[in-house]
């Protein structure tokens, strides 16, 4: 159960289930907002339908929440599942929890954001927090959360990262220039975390550089990116392209989530490219420092480590290439995910 909006997100996972031979079932919330949450109104009618269904899927309150839950119980009813995954239940009341439970079925929950994150809205997580106690397991994104809901009195929760996914980040053999030929590129979102500082001292710095991804138009140095880099827009079709395309992969860590390492940290490795990071002890025990990957605390440090690394191509390579085998011999794709999860519901069932 999920939006699967983001073909990375729960379809990624929904497909793993299938590719493991599980029977799956998708439940989405989706087309319970009549498409208002992908799409901007035109006439009167529309601003209304568009306020309307927007207001309740902000603040997961009113008759379309209601729908959703109802018909999540009734559909729970009729498939008889063994396990439901609900994945980032933020409109799921604790009362469908109940419902679901004395179907049978098994109810796990999982989020790739931080619900205890502290700039997040109380009203958010309201219902998701209301919940906890419902669920029979909590997988979470980063090793913070598994602190966070033990303080709360919840023990039934691990880790479960995110992932790469083998059908989208792979290395191109044979790739010639294009459009994304870069020297270093990031890839990713805008947040008011410092990232922007990051960038500007890479352009200040003359290093051949891209920058892709959504929401830069809040960075207070928008002016200056799109005059550097045109329209800086999202990349889906050709994201594993604009990676295989640079020699030097950029990371940067959410504040907003307290992440300590991020999807971009499998994607980058599994498509052969040199990534460097910025650090946490979280990310060089996944890949080592100067022998899978390489780390940056300052943007002096970046732009240094940028540079050396663009000099020494053959450790560049070397270093790529191991970070590729570090991926692969410690399993990080979405199969491998949903065979933990797999293995958390032969441990509940018992």
């Amino acid at each position: 159960m999920g939006d699967f909006a983001s073909p990375v997100h729960e379809p990624a996972v929904f497909g793993a289930f299938i590719s493991l031979g599980e029977e799956a079932h998708k439940f989405s919330t989706t087309s319970f907002f009549g498409g208002f949450l992908s799409r901007s109104p035109k006439a009167f009618l529309e601003v209304f339908k568009f306020l309307y269904y927007r207001i309740q899927n902000k603040f997961s309150f009113g008759p379309v929440i209601a729908r959703i839950n109802n018909s999540l119980i009734r559909e729970v009813r009729e498939v008889r599942p063994d396990l439901v995954f609900i994945y980032r239940g933020t409109h799921i009341r604790p009362g469908t929890l109940s419902a679901i439970k004395n179907t049978g079925a098994i109810v796990f929950g999982y989020s790739n954001d931080d619900p205890f994150g502290r700039n997040y809205p109380f009203y958010v997580w309201r219902n998701f927090k209301k919940s906890i106690f419902g669920y029979d397991h909590i997988f979470v994104y980063r090793e913070k959360n598994v602190a966070d809901y033990r303080a709360r009195g919840y023990e039934n929760v691990s880790l479960l990262r995110s992932y790469y996914i083998k059908e989208r980040n792979f290395p191109i053999s044979n790739l010639t220039r294009n459009a994304y030929t870069a020297d270093s590129t990031f890839v990713g979102h805008y947040e008011d975390d410092g990232r922007e500082e990051y960038i500007k001292a890479i352009i200040d710095s003359g290093i051949d550089f891209q920058l892709h991804g959504p929401e830069w138009e809040r960075s207070k140095y928008y002016e200056l990116f799109k005059k550097k880099f045109g329209a800086i827009e999202s990349l889906r079709d050709d994201y594993n392209l604009a990676l295989n395309s640079a020699k030097i992969a950029l990371v940067f860590l959410s504040r907003l989530n307290s992440d300590t390492y991020t999807r971009r940290c499998f994607e980058i490795p599994a498509a052969g490219t040199f990534m460097l990071a910025e650090y946490s002890d979280d990310l060089a025990n996944l890949f080592g420092g100067d022998k899978e990957a390489a780390y940056f605390r300052t943007k002096e440090e970046l732009v240094l480590k940028i540079k050396f690394y663009l000099e020494h191509e053959d450790l560049r390579k070397r270093i790529a290439k191991a970070g590729l085998e570090r991926l692969l011999n410690d399993g990080h794709e979405v199969a491998d995910r949903a065979r933990e999860i797999i293995r958390i519901y032969n441990i509940v069932k018992h």
